[in-house]
């Protein structure tokens, strides 16, 4: 085998983990409506929806808490200082939270703090796919926890190319690649 196809091979490698990590963040969190992997910086970008408007108290306290919180569990694990940045789209009726947060120093334990902050601050408001956790066993969510964990590891140390995107649909959880560049026919 050539320098050309071991690269094509740990190419093809890291696109199959990162798709399934994407997939184990989706399963592992039915809160999340999407998860988008950005490879320019390497960011994960998870996305809430909610049920109704959220009110700017209610946004500014929440993103306060958010910065506060990743900020001070990034200082208890000494991971460096994390790149966190929250947005909101507000339509009609529902509310849209995007959280992008950089791989280099992010945490399976992190993901969870982050998910918590927004099912406590977002409360009924947040939409959710089924009930979570509820009817789990523990040792399948710290298996699903410790695979996340691992996944994470391999995509901080692999050459990541393909910008993706998962999300859920009728109940099924689909990874695409999105195409940052059109043709022209």
């Amino acid at each position: 085998m050539d320098d050309a196809d071991t690269q094509l091979e740990a190419i093809s490698d890291s696109t199959a983990n990162s798709v399934s990590l994407l997939i184990s963040i989706l399963v592992r969190y039915p809160e999340i409506a999407t998860v988008n992997f950005v490879p320019e910086g390497k960011i994960l970008k998870f996305t809430f929806m909610t049920s109704s408007s959220i009110s700017d108290r209610l946004w500014n306290a929440f993103c306060h808490k958010l910065f506060e919180s990743v900020e001070v569990y990034a200082s208890l694990v000494h991971r460096g200082t994390p790149r966190v940045k929250a947005e909101r789209l507000e339509f009609d009726s529902v509310s849209i939270v995007e959280i992008s947060r950089d791989v280099a120093t992010l945490t399976q334990e992190e993901i969870s703090l982050i998910i918590e902050l927004a099912r406590y601050a977002l409360g009924s408001e947040l939409i959710s796919e089924g009930n979570s956790e509820e009817g789990e066993f523990e040792e399948e969510l710290v298996y699903q926890d410790e695979m996340i964990e691992t996944m994470l590891d391999d995509l901080r140390e692999s050459v990541q190319q393909r910008k993706l995107i998962g999300f859920r649909e009728e109940g099924r959880v689909l990874v695409f690649n999105k195409q940052t560049e059109r043709t022209k026919s």
